[in-house]
């Protein structure tokens, strides 16, 4: 052999060593590392929603637990004598108490108030409007009077030895992402001398 004379690589024969991937190789990696990305964002994007919707239950709380510290703490009559709206029980036709939103007052952390509505049976409270994301929560309370000895609703006025004993039990319901979330409810018991 010539030592002169260069042999090229022979037809038909692949080289051990490559430059790079080829087309096909590229194109796979590029699905498989979309599919990995598309699956971590999704987790992300449900983890998100499960912690925004932990924050909307926590802000519902708040709301209804304040409220009912509201009714344990406030006097029950303004200065005339007369009923404040939140002790207000109020009857149907058939004497079952019906649950109202008068007598709540409430300010959101935009600095806008709750409302009621036009029939005086809901008040509205916005949740999560400092993030950006606001959803109106739909808040009644229900109030009645307690037989002091037995604990058991009554239609009427009760009072015993210690005064009149009221029930304020205040709920929130609310949608989230379409989904009518279940009522959350806190109920306070007081006395009124």
């Amino acid at each position: 052999m010539n030592p002169a004379v260069e042999q090229g690589p022979s037809v038909g024969r692949r080289s051990t060593s490559r430059g790079g991937f080829t087309l096909v190789e590229t194109m796979v990696a590029t699905v498989l590392l979309t599919m990995i990305i598309l699956g971590i964002l999704q987790v992300l994007i449900g983890s998100y929603r499960v912690a925004a919707k932990a924050r909307y239950a926590d802000h519902a709380r708040y709301v209804i637990k304040s409220l009912a510290d509201q009714f344990m703490k406030q006097y029950n009559k303004d200065p005339s004598g007369a009923t404040l709206p939140l002790f207000t029980v109020t009857l149907d036709t058939s004497n079952n108490i019906v649950p109202l939103g008068s007598g709540m007052a409430w300010t959101n952390t935009d600095g806008t108030p709750g409302f009621i509505s036009t029939d005086g049976t809901v008040f509205y409270v916005l949740l999560g409007d400092n993030s950006g994301a606001p959803i109106t929560a739909s808040v009644s309370r229900e109030v009645c009077f307690l037989d002091p000895t037995t604990g058991n609703r009554l239609t009427t006025l009760g009072s015993g030895a210690d005064g009149v004993v009221m029930e304020g039990d205040f709920s929130i319901t609310y949608q989230y992402l379409g989904v009518q979330v279940p009522m959350q409810t806190i109920t306070a018991v007081r006395a009124i001398p």
